[in-house]
């Protein structure tokens, strides 16, 4: 068996294997998947952190909608963190702050937005706190919904289903599935095998004594939300996710924008990894340790290895295919007869090789269908993104690539505000 033969096996078996446990914990799971748990005795007080760098576009409209939100006033603390903004965020922010509506953080220079979000903590009075990014709005009952999982002692943080506010053109309607699966019903899945492994910044809330005794958010990284639900893992506390709870965001407009985007993530999240390569078949660590994190990251290596030797491959493959075209002076008409009009198809001639690279797409394609229903998408309505979303796992390969390269020779990735 051949190293390409080897490759196309295994990343058969880690996509069939994540496919089977996540047919089989939805199955379990379906009829509660969108339940939320009853409601505290007492509503507690909460704080939510907003940290803004360069946000003028979006800053009110997040401020706005967090105004909105169904809890009652006297429990609920707006705490802003202007992190040096070079534009009028804080000339925006002021007049809320002047009205009593916030707590306002005016920095004069750029710290980052790990240690904004610590000074948010710091500052924040209340015992449970929310982090919203300030391009971020959501629906008035977020905190309704997401605070009760809190009962539950050994939950440390919550994360809500995201979705992108008002996609408009097609990369937009791709990211608007990819979010919807990736940031919604697949870790409704994984929260189900305590087996998180992130607190999106769009909106997460927090024990806040469990943050700080964790050390804060990490200064470091450039994946803070990542890296800390990690460092919880690693201390066995749950992270819950709401997935009958919403917040809606900006997204890449462009290609541009999409690349630093998931530059800044898949380098974060790499960098992530080598620091607590520790967790890697842990059995200490449950699910985390011994499913999670060997099948997800070890599928996206094989993956990673197959996308280049099939390249490799193809480049080989190169010269003889020119020179059987230059044979029959690249008259391709004989092989438009052969194989397009020629439907017959004998089912004992097709190989098992080809059965192995199709079933993967197979699986993509299925489960991405149930989990967009799941979730209440119709998937007629966005028909063009559910179907460029199942070929996207060739640009995702490139942006793999590319983060390798980056997190192997050091290079700086910087944060980039959307365009």
């Amino acid at each position: 068996m051949d190293l390409h033969t080897a490759l196309v096996f295994a990343v058969w078996w880690i996509v069939t294997y994540f496919f089977i446990v996540s047919s089989l914990v939805f199955l379990r799971e379906r009829k509660t998947l969108n339940t939320i748990p009853k409601p505290f005795e007492a509503m507690p007080q909460i704080s939510i952190v907003v940290p803004a760098f360069n946000e003028e576009r979006g800053i009110a409209n997040t401020i706005d909608s967090l105004l909105k939100i169904n809890y009652p006033r006297e429990l609920l603390e707006l705490v802003v963190v202007n992190d040096g903004s070079k534009d009028r965020t804080a000339e925006i922010i002021q007049p809320y702050a002047d009205n009593g509506l916030v707590t306002f953080i005016n920095n004069k220079k750029n710290q980052g937005k790990a240690a904004s979000l610590n000074q948010g903590f710091q500052a924040a009075k209340g015992k449970y706190v929310a982090c919203i990014d300030a391009d971020t709005i959501v629906e008035r009952n977020i905190l309704l919904k997401t605070i009760n999982y809190f009962q539950d002692k050994e939950v440390a943080a919550v994360m809500v289903r995201v979705q992108v506010l008002e996609p408009k053109n097609w990369l937009e309607r791709i990211i608007s599935v990819e979010y919807n699966l990736g940031l919604g019903f697949y870790p409704k899945l994984i929260s189900c095998l305590d087996s998180l492994y992130l607190t999106p910044g769009q909106f997460s809330i927090y024990r806040r004594n469990v943050v700080l005794e964790l050390g804060g958010f990490d200064r470091q990284s450039i994946v803070e939300d990542t890296e800390i639900a990690y460092r919880m893992q690693k201390s066995r506390m749950k992270i819950a996710c709401c997935l009958a709870a919403s917040a809606y965001t900006k997204v890449p407009d462009n290609i541009r924008d999409f690349y630093y985007q998931r530059k800044r993530w898949y380098a974060g999240t790499l960098q992530t990894i080598l620091a607590h390569r520790d967790v890697f078949f842990n059995k200490n660590l449950g699910n985390f340790g011994m499913f999670f994190m060997p099948v997800n990251y070890g599928g996206i290596l094989l993956g990673m290895m197959l996308f280049i030797s099939t390249l490799y491959l193809a480049a080989v493959n190169f010269d003889a295919v020119i020179s059987r075209l230059l044979l029959i002076r690249f008259d391709v008409r004989p092989l438009i007869s052969t194989y397009f009009t020629d439907f017959s198809v004998d089912p004992f001639r097709i190989s098992i090789f080809l059965l192995l690279g199709i079933s993967p797409f197979l699986m993509n394609m299925i489960g991405s269908y149930i989990g967009l229903k799941t979730v209440g998408e119709n998937v007629k309505d966005n028909l063009f993104g559910y179907i460029s979303f199942l070929f996207f796992f060739i640009p995702y390969q490139i942006l793999w690539l590319v983060c390798v390269y980056v997190v192997l020779f050091g290079k700086k990735v910087k944060w980039r505000a959307l365009m």
